[in-house]
């Protein structure tokens, strides 16, 4: 870029500025806002997705591909049947990788990527909150119902298991929270492709 030209910027929140380059160094920039605006985010549902976490770059990619979608919210859980511990330097790394889906995908609201929580902690606070708000509880989980007739407008938390799937035991006890019991299809699906067909059939 060179003096002169323009720019879009973002913060993260909803809010979109066009600026114009005034001077570069080596280390930094100036810019002059010649324009800002609110941007209305286009989904009507709020979604937080609760996912086990995949090996290797496929969290990444899981990461990415949810910002694009619209998801609002990303939690890493840990399972019975878990075998990745995300930890805060790598939780750090995919904050870097929604800053750069946004910028990829014109996405004006940073996707929030929480810490690891298990099952059960997970399932206590929301039970505990007192939110008017409280989110429509739905676990991916084969022969379950399917993914339909939610209210346009429902806030949704979807849980998403590890390779081997949920136990019994942890689907029983999602149950007992008010848990839905939901199926993505007749095939049994990786983490990552869970994760996404969930948020697709999703946000709107």
């Amino acid at each position: 870029k060179q003096p002169g030209d323009r720019v879009e910027l973002f913060d993260g929140s909803g809010i979109a500025a066009t600026a114009e380059v005034v001077s570069l160094s080596r280390h930094s920039v100036e810019l002059q806002i010649v324009g800002q605006s609110a941007v209305v985010e286009t989904s009507q549902r709020q979604v937080t997705l609760v996912t086990a976490i995949p090996k290797g770059d496929r969290f990444r990619w899981l990461v990415e591909k949810a910002t694009e979608l619209g998801i609002a919210r990303l939690i890493p859980l840990q399972t019975t049947r878990s075998v990745v511990d995300p930890r805060h330097s790598k939780l750090d790394k995919m904050r870097q990788t929604v800053i750069a889906a946004c910028k990829q995908c014109g996405r004006n609201r940073l996707m929030e990527i929480a810490g690891p929580v298990t099952l059960g902690e997970l399932l206590n606070r929301t039970e505990h909150s007192q939110s008017i708000e409280s989110p429509t509880l739905l676990i991916a989980h084969p022969g379950g119902g399917a993914l339909s007739d939610l209210p346009v407008a429902t806030p949704v938390t979807v849980m998403i298991g590890p390779e081997g799937g949920f136990t019994d035991d942890e689907v029983r006890l999602a149950e007992t929270h008010g848990a839905k019991t939901v199926s993505l299809g007749e095939h049994i699906l990786r983490i990552e492709t869970a994760a996404l067909t969930a948020a697709a059939l999703l946000v709107r």
